[in-house]
C-alpha cells in the first residue's frame, strides 16, 4: 500500500492484513526459501552418525578377616568408587583394551608402547570416546562407549568392562600371580638342571667303567645323605626361628597390641603353641569386651598386660629354641666331618659318583617340592577374589546419539522465512510511492473517484461467459467479451461498476459534460475498455452515444467492436471523408466480426456508434491539433447526446493535452498500483495547465488484496460474478434469450435496409 496522504491517517488491522494478501507470494517466498535451505542445509551439514554402546558392572567390597580383627569385630565403611571409576579411564587399562581389540599388537609390551607417541595417542582416543558414571539409584558402574561404528562402540564398552575385571583381579591377586610365575620359572630350570645331572651320572659312569655296585656304598651314601638331610633341615628351622623372633621383638618394643596371633614356619615346641593358643584366645575376648567397654577399663588394660607377659614368654621360648638348633647344627657339622675322615680310603670315582647322585637327589626333590607348590598355587588361583561381575553386556546399537532432524529446521526456517517476508513486504510496502484506495487519490489528486472497475481474471472469465452462447468461446472471442463485458454479461459485477460510473458521471455534473475525454497516465491501464464500456451503457440508458477512437498509437475500438479501421477519424483529419461517412454503426457491428447473435444479446447497442481510428500516416498531434478536428467536435456536440473520446495516455504522448481544452471534460483511468503517485501528479497537472478538467478519477483492476476499499465493500466475494438469485438469474437468461429472437427478427430487415441504402 502507498504511503498514507493525509496526515493522521493510520493503517489499521484490516489494512495490515491486506498488504500481507498483496505481497503474499512474497511472504511465500521467503518462507519457503528459507524452510527449504535451512532443511537442505541441516541434511546436507549434518555430522557423522555417532552411536554410543553401555555395559554395566557391579563391585562388591570384600572384606579381610584379619582386617577385621584389627577393627574390633566393626567392618570398615569406605567407598572406593571414584577410584575405581578413575582406575577404569586409567591409561593401564586403555591399554590393554587397544590391544585386546587388535588396535596395538599384544606382544609388544606396556614400556614398547608408552615409548611410541603414535600407539600412545591411540590408547588415548579410545579414553576420549569412554564415559564411566555410577547409577544413583543401583549404584551400578556404567561404561558407554561412543563412536561413528556402532560394532565399534560395542566391541569398546565390553572390552572396558572385560579388561577392568581381569585388571581389578590381577589387582587383588598380584601375590597368587606373581608366586605362580615364578614357580613356573623356577620349574623349567630344575628339571633342566635335573635331567643334566642324570645325564652327567651316565657319561661319568660310561667314561670310568663303574658300575652301580661299586660306586653306592649304601652305608657310606647314607649315613652321609641322612647328615646332610638333618643339617639343612636344623639350618631350615634356625632361619625359621629367627624370621619369627624379629618382628616378635619389634612387637614388644613397640608397647601396643596389635591382638594378631604369631605364625612361625613348623613346630617351635608345645610350650610355644599354648602360648600362641592362648594370645587368640585372648584377642577374641578383648573383641567381645569392646563392644561394652573402652581401652581404658580395667579388664581391657589386664588383658593387654597379660598379652604383654605371653609375648615375652614366646620370645624367651624361641631364643631357647634358636640355642638348642644352633648346638644341634655344631653337632651335625662335626658329624658330618668324622664320617667324611673315616671314609677317605673310598675310591675316588665312587666318592664322584656319590656326589652326583646327591645333586639329582636335590633336584628331584627340589622338583618335587615345586610341583607341590604349583598345585597349591593353582588351588589358591581357583579361590581368587573377584571383586568385579559383569551385570550387563553391551549390545550393538542402532539408533544414532545425534540425530539430525531437517523438518524441524525447515519448520523454523519456515517460521523465520515468515517473519523476514513480512519485515520485506512491510518495507517494500512503505517504498511503495503509487495509491491505492479511494481516500488517498481524492486527498492527493483533489479529484474525487467517480468509479471502479474490479480485476476480472481468465479463470473467473470462462466461468462467467459458460453458457451465454452454444458456440465454443475462442481466445478472440473471449477477449472480445472480456473488453465488451458491459455487452456480453449484463448481470456481471464489472458491467455494474459501469453502470454505478455511469451514474455517478452523470449526477455529479455541474455543468454540460457531453463530450468528455478518457485518458490515462501510461499504457495498459485500461483506459480503451473503460471507454467502450461505458459508451455501452450509457446507449443502454437510451441515449444516443459516439464513440471516437483518437487513439492514434495503439487504437484498440475497431477489434473491440469487430469493426473496419478504416475509413475512420484520420480519413476525415485530413479531409477525404466526412465525419458521417465514416462512422460505424448498428449495422456494421453486426455485419463485422461481432456477428448478429452477439449484437443482438442485449439492447442499446443501436444506439452506439463508433468513429474509429482509421489508418494513420500523418504525425498523430498535427492532426488532432488541425482546424478539422474543432469542426467534428462541434458537429458531433450538436448530433450526439454524449461524445466519448479515447485518446492515448499523457506520460507517453501529448495528444491527450491537445484535446483536453476543447472538451467538457477529462476522465483519468488509473489502474490500482501501475504508476507512482508523482507521476499521477503529473498528468493532472499537464491537464489543468492546457486549461482541460479533470471531472473524475476512475480506478481499474481493483482487486481486494490490492485495495482495501473493494475489500471492505464485500464486492469481491459476494457477487463473484454476477448479482441477484439464482431464480433471477436463470429468469433474466430465459428473458435475454427470447428477447434476442424477437431483435434477431427484427434487426435482420433494418441491417439489410441499411446496406441497400448506403449502396
Amino acid at each position: 500500500m502507498a504511503n498514507q496522504a493525509n496526515e493522521g491517517y493510520e493503517l489499521n488491522l484490516a489494512e495490515y492484513w491486506q498488504i500481507i494478501s498483496r505481497r503474499r507470494w512474497i511472504i511465500i517466498f521467503c518462507a519457503l526459501a528459507m524452510g527449504g535451505f535451512s532443511g537442505l542445509l541441516t541434511w546436507v551439514k549434518q555430522p557423522p552418525p555417532i552411536y554410543n554402546s553401555s555395559a554395566a558392572i557391579k563391585i562388591e567390597s570384600s572384606i579381610n578377616v584379619a582386617d577385621l580383627l584389627l577393627m574390633g569385630g566393626r567392618s570398615r565403611q569406605f567407598s572406593d568408587v571414584k577410584t575405581q571409576l578413575a582406575i577404569i579411564e586409567s591409561y593401564a587399562v586403555m591399554e590393554r583394551v587397544a590391544q585386546r581389540l587388535g588396535i596395538i599388537s599384544d606382544e609388544l609390551s606396556s614400556e614398547e608402547i608408552r615409548s611410541n607417541p603414535d600407539y600412545v595417542d591411540e590408547v588415548l582416543s579410545l579414553k576420549d570416546n569412554i564415559n564411566v558414571y555410577q547409577d544413583e539409584e543401583s549404584g551400578l558402574i556404567q561404561i558407554i562407549a561412543t563412536s561413528t561404528r556402532p560394532l565399534f562402540a560395542k566391541n569398546l564398552a565390553q572390552a572396558v568392562a572385560d579388561e577392568f575385571k581381569a585388571f581389578n583381579v590381577e589387582d587383588k591377586n598380584r601375590r597368587v600371580f606373581e608366586a605362580k610365575k615364578f614357580i613356573q620359572q623356577q620349574l623349567i630350570i630344575v628339571r633342566e638342571r635335573l635331567k643334566k645331572a642324570e645325564e652327567d651320572i651316565g657319561k661319568y659312569r660310561r667314561a670310568h667303567n663303574l658300575t652301580i655296585a661299586n660306586s653306592d656304598p649304601q652305608i657310606i651314601g647314607k649315613l652321609i645323605s641322612d647328615l646332610e638331610v638333618e643339617y639343612r633341615q636344623q639350618i631350615a628351622r634356625l632361619n625359621d626361628l629367627r624370621f619369627a623372633i624379629k618382628p616378635l621383638r619389634q612387637r614388644i618394643n613397640h608397647g601396643s597390641w596389635d591382638y594378631q596371633a604369631v605364625t612361625v614356619s613348623g613346630k617351635v615346641s608345645d610350650y610355644f603353641a599354648l602360648l600362641n593358643q592362648r594370645l587368640v584366645e585372648m584377642a577374641l575376648k578383648r573383641t567381645e569386651l569392646m563392644s561394652n567397654y573402652t581401652d581404658a577399663h580395667p579388664q581391657i588394660q589386664e588383658l593387654r598386660d597379660q598379652a604383654q607377659d605371653i609375648l615375652s614368654s614366646m620370645v624367651g621360648e624361641l631364643e631357647k629354641q634358636i640355642q638348642l638348633t644352633q648346638r644341634r647344627i655344631k653337632s651335625v657339622q662335626k658329624n658330618i666331618e668324622n664320617t667324611k675322615v673315616r671314609f677317605e680310603g673310598v675310591p675316588e670315582q665312587a666318592l664322584e659318583i656319590q656326589r652326583m647322585q646327591r645333586t639329582v637327589r636335590i633336584n628331584v626333590e627340589l622338583f618335587d617340592l615345586l610341583e607341590k607348590k604349583y598345585q597349591e598355587v593353582l588351588i589358591k588361583e581357583a579361590e581368587k577374589v573377584q571383586a568385579v561381575s559383569l551385570v550387563r553386556p553391551a549390545m550393538l546399537s542402532t539408533y544414532r546419539i545425534n540425530p539430525v532432524n531437517p523438518a524441524q529446521s525447515a519448520i523454523a526456517g519456515l517460521i523465520l522465512g515468515l517473519v523476514l517476508g513480512l519485515i520485506i513486504a512491510l518495507i517494500l510496502e512503505t517504498m511503495d510511492s503509487s495509491v491505492g484506495t479511494i481516500e488517498e487519490v481524492e486527498s492527493y489528486l483533489g479529484t474525487p473517484v467517480v468509479g471502479f472497475v474490479p480485476q476480472l481474471e481468465h479463470d473467473e472469465a470462462i466461468d462467467l461467459f459458460k453458457g451465454i452462447d452454444e458456440l465454443e468461446i475462442s481466445g478472440h472471442q473471449l477477449e472480445r467479451q472480456i473488453r465488451l463485458i458491459s455487452h456480453f454479461s449484463p448481470p456481471s459485477t464489472a458491467s455494474e461498476a459501469y453502470r454505478s460510473l455511469r451514474t455517478n458521471l452523470l449526477f455529479s455534473q455541474t455543468g454540460d459534460h457531453k463530450v468528455i475525454l478518457i485518458t490515462s497516465s501510461t499504457v495498459k491501464e485500461g483506459k480503451s475498455t473503460i471507454a467502450a464500456n461505458l459508451a455501452v451503457v450509457l446507449a443502454q440508458q437510451g441515449a444516443r452515444i459516439l464513440l471516437i477512437d483518437a487513439d492514434m498509437r495503439k487504437p484498440m475500438q475497431h477489434h473491440t467492436f469487430g469493426i473496419k479501421r478504416d475509413p475512420g477519424l484520420s480519413e476525415c483529419l485530413l479531409g477525404q471523408h466526412h465525419w458521417q461517412d465514416a462512422v460505424k454503426r448498428f449495422s456494421d457491428v453486426m455485419l463485422g466480426d461481432m456477428g448478429i447473435d452477439q449484437a443482438l444479446l442485449t439492447p442499446g447497442l443501436d444506439q452506439l456508434e463508433v468513429l474509429t481510428c482509421g489508418i494513420v500516416s500523418a504525425n498523430p498531434p498535427d492532426l488532432l491539433a488541425a482546424p478539422a478536428m474543432d469542426t467534428i467536435l462541434k458537429e458531433v456536440r450538436e448530433e450526439y447526446d454524449m461524445v466519448i473520446i479515447d485518446m492515448p495516455p499523457l506520460l507517453h504522448t501529448t495528444d491527450a493535452t491537445i484535446l483536453a481544452s476543447k472538451v467538457d471534460g477529462v476522465l483519468l483511468v488509473y489502474h490500482i498500483g501501475s504508476v507512482v503517485r508523482g507521476a499521477l501528479k503529473r498528468v493532472q497537472t499537464n491537464i489543468e495547465s492546457v486549461g482541460g478538467k479533470v471531472i473524475g478519477i476512475v480506478l481499474n483492476g481493483v482487486r481486494g488484496e490490492l485495495s482495501p476499499d473493494y475489500a471492505t465493500y464485500k464486492m469481491n466475494r459476494y457477487y463473484a460474478y454476477s448479482y441477484g438469485s439464482d431464480e433471477q438469474l436463470r429468469g433474466n437468461m430465459l428473458q435475454q434469450i427470447i428477447a434476442k429472437m424477437k431483435r434477431r427478427s427484427l434487426s435482420l430487415w433494418q441491417a439489410i435496409k441499411a446496406g441497400f441504402s448506403r449502396e
